[in-house]
């Protein structure tokens, strides 16, 4: 009787581990399912599709806005590549017993002209941008331009306001007064 009761205990285990088993594997079909279909109804937008939008350009200026983006490209790609590989020698160095502190020196000074020609490129981009753009779209430019770069609130150029002087100078609400 002890041997019965053995095998009916061991008999509903197996079915519980089973059933335990089966959920677990129906809700990974499930989840896995719901998150290829996402992903194939998402169609990738050329480059400069969220710009033409935001700025409503016309078709030659989209255009224009592709050329201008494939040149920017063009150039950041490569200077973008560079950071990454001047920030893996630092933290390689970084990561040595005894760090060689002028090394890492020229490791970040390199990191810093890099930094500085993107940044130059991007003004670039941005004044070849304003000059295929119509007086509203260049305001709405200017707006995401402040936005892209951590800015809130109105700059000088996008309406109201005394632009950014008026908070990051003379800090905000003293009305151009010094402290």
């Amino acid at each position: 009787m002890n041997f019965f009761s053995k095998n009916k205990f061991v008999f509903w285990l197996l079915i519980f581990l089973v059933v335990i088993n089966l959920t677990v594997l129906i809700t990974f079909l499930v989840m896995y399912s719901r998150k290829s279909d996402t992903v194939t109804q998402q169609v990738p937008e050329k480059p400069g599709m969220a710009l033409q939008k935001e700025l409503t350009l016309t078709p030659s200026q989209s255009e224009h806005v592709d050329l201008i983006l494939a040149c920017y490209r063009e150039v950041t790609d490569p200077l973008a590549e560079n950071i990454r590989g001047y920030r893996a020698r630092i933290l390689n160095e970084l990561a040595n017993d005894k760090p060689d502190t002028l090394k890492i020196n020229h490791y970040a000074d390199s990191v810093c002209y890099l930094q500085r020609q993107m940044q130059k490129a991007s003004v670039k981009q941005y004044m070849a941008l304003k000059e295929i753009c119509n007086p509203a779209q260049c305001r709405r430019l200017s707006s995401l331009y402040f936005e892209l770069y951590g800015f809130q609130g109105q700059g000088k150029g996008m309406g109201q306001g005394k632009g950014v002087r008026r908070q990051y100078r003379w800090g905000q609400n003293n009305n151009g007064r010094g402290k």
